[in-house]
């Protein structure tokens, strides 16, 4: 636990400062409107699941009263019908001992009586159920065969449970009995004794309910949604439901019904899943039904969870605010420190400037005066640093220079022996004159750089006498763009370049002929010139070689001269410009120049 702890510290200080101050900020900001934002939603959330509650508590209060009153209307108008003395004396007579005509008399005072307890609201229908030796039994209106009706199972639930009133729902009745076209029924029976003796069964009257109208009421009290308000008798049948899917989901054990009718609402587990519900369920007096309603707890919930998310949002807004306003301060507070890390990353890198800020009295302000005071000790260092260097840098390049003219004219002297040795007295005057020329350019008034123009005659007069030496054998062309010639290079460049393809490329082939291409232009604002030979090339090793000799001042070979041309290049115009080589054996040289776009010194 100690390393653990140790590491988190550790990590923390290794972020830079201004990270540190973020993370600051935002703990001090969001950590308590955290702790704030918990608590809050606790309080919401009971607060919401009492008001939630209660409102479903209400509503089940009203569509409960509204049941009763309707189920007490129904059960008072049974009362009546079951203690009217004219249908009691009507069915206690003989029937076979009583006329036609005092039947129909019967029926005539019968059938209006019953058809006005029908409002088509509480009681749909009313049917007497008689003796089938009357003709109006088969009536099939209000008046029906008691015979058959003791073939159906709800007389069947009447007679077994010795009540005087049966509440039945809709599924102890045949589709046959159901009225055509009106929907789904519930049903009050009661059985008419005589009143003279009760034990003497004489006939049934059944009350028909609609089931909509119970169903509306049902779903009065579901205002929440998924919520389940539904009725349901002392075996566990449903009588009638607000939503047949949701009764299909929500099964409900009736112990838990009956529980909740003695002790109050609260909340159980569902049978058939791990889903809680709010139920509340309460007797309907009169009856053996109950009226149940089961809300589950996620919609009960559903409120606070929408202001939880309101609030999570708001939290998470909050936190982004926070941590853009510790991003504007911490870089406000590091902007200084930054610029002088930066400063000083840029010193290891040879960029020395002092900081350009306000001044301030603060420990930044501080900081920044020292570093300025002691970036400009280090820049009068350096400059007296450079001042030698250059002086140094001097006598390198003019000893470079040195070192190429007796080279150069060692070579030419040479040629002018074996030209008087051979007898070419008739040309050895232009040969003279060609290197008379050379050596004036090759002064060129003590200038260190000269015209790309004024080189490119050096070069040529060197080819003249060259041409001369080797009899025409060596043909020499100069395609070099115009608007590149009047810009600067350093002299005697091209001339030891040239030589070093004669001697080592052109002569080394069987013809010793061949061709010295020098082209030229800008690229990428650089001038860049070429030196190209048909000669004999180098192999790849030979070239690895040349290129590594040229960088190593302390070697001396074949490439003598070449590196001195590249020192002379690199010492002058920098590390960037200089020599590169291109070569396969057997087709030849390509030398390439790279030196700036520089104008001739005034």
């Amino acid at each position: 636990m100690r390393i653990k702890s140790w590491r988190v510290v550790r990590f923390f200080m290794d972020l830079k400062l201004r990270q540190k101050l973020i993370l600051s900020f935002l703990a001090l900001i969001v950590f308590p409107l955290g702790g704030f934002f918990y608590l809050s939603s606790e309080q919401s959330y009971e607060q919401s699941l009492n008001r939630t509650t209660f409102s479903v508590a209400r509503n089940f209060d009203q569509s409960f009263s509204f049941l009763v009153y309707k189920f007490q209307r129904i059960r008072a108008a049974s009362d009546i019908l079951v203690s009217e003395k004219m249908l009691n004396d009507v069915m206690d007579s003989e029937a076979s001992a009583v006329d036609f005509f005092t039947q129909y008399r019967d029926f005539l005072n019968i059938r209006p009586f019953l058809s006005s307890f029908e409002n088509g609201q509480d009681i749909r229908s009313v049917k007497l159920f008689v003796n089938d030796q009357l003709f109006y039994s088969e009536e099939n209106t209000n008046l029906f065969s008691l015979q058959k009706a003791r073939q159906t199972y709800w007389y069947k639930r009447l007679m077994d449970s010795g009540q005087g009133i049966l509440w039945a729902p809709g599924t102890y009745f045949q589709d046959g009995e159901q009225h055509a076209g009106e929907g789904r029924f519930l049903s009050v029976l009661r059985p008419i004794r005589n009143q003279n003796d009760f034990s003497e069964f004489l006939g049934i009257v059944r009350l028909d309910i609609p089931e909509d109208a119970v169903i509306d009421v049902l779903n009065n009290a579901t205002t929440i949604r998924n919520s389940l308000t539904y009725i349901q008798n002392s075996s566990g049948e449903v009588v009638a439901s607000s939503s047949l899917a949701l009764q299909e989901q929500y099964q409900i054990n009736l112990e838990e019904i009956t529980a909740s009718a003695s002790s109050g609402p609260h909340f159980v587990k569902l049978a058939n899943s791990a889903e809680q519900v709010y139920l509340e369920s309460r007797p309907i007096p009169e009856t053996d039904w109950f009226m149940v309603t089961a809300v589950p707890l996620k919609e009960i919930a559903s409120e606070s969870k929408e202001m939880f998310r309101t609030s999570l949002l708001l939290l998470i807004a909050i936190a982004l605010v926070a941590f853009l306003l510790s991003i504007l301060i911490s870089s406000y507070m590091t902007s200084r420190l930054t610029q002088i890390m930066r400063k000083m990353r840029n010193v290891q890198s040879g960029q020395i400037a002092a900081l350009s800020l306000p001044p301030s009295r603060d420990e930044f302000g501080e900081l920044i005066e020292n570093y300025n005071y002691m970036v400009g000790r280090i820049g009068l260092l350096l400059e007296e640093k450079y001042q030698v260097g250059q002086e140094v840098k001097n006598a390198e390049l003019k000893a470079l220079q040195a070192q190429i003219n007796p080279h150069f004219l060692y070579n030419t002297l040479d040629m002018m022996q074996w030209m008087a040795r051979s007898d070419r007295n008739d040309k050895l005057q232009t040969v003279v004159a060609s290197l008379s020329k050379f050596y004036k350019l090759s002064l060129s008034m003590g200038n260190t750089v000269i015209s790309i123009r004024d080189e490119l005659q050096h070069v040529s007069s060197y080819m003249q006498v060259q041409s001369t030496r080797y009899e025409g054998r060596i043909v020499f062309d100069v395609e070099v763009e115009e608007e590149i010639m009047d810009y600067g290079i350093l002299k005697i460049t091209l001339q030891p370049i040239v030589e070093n393809a004669i001697i080592h490329g052109i002569l080394c082939t069987e013809e010793e002929a061949g061709i010295i291409r020098i082209t030229g232009g800008m690229d990428k604002g650089d001038i860049v010139l070429c030196v190209i030979d048909d000669g004999d090339g180098m192999s790849a090793n030979a070239l690895a070689n040349l290129l590594s000799v040229k960088m190593d001042r302390q070697s001396r070979g074949s490439g003598y001269g070449l590196r001195n041309i590249h020192e002379r290049i690199d010492l002058y115009y920098g590390a960037d410009y200089g020599l590169s080589f291109h070569s396969e054996l057997g087709h030849g040289t390509t030398v390439t120049i790279r030196i700036p776009l520089q104008r001739l010194p005034a």
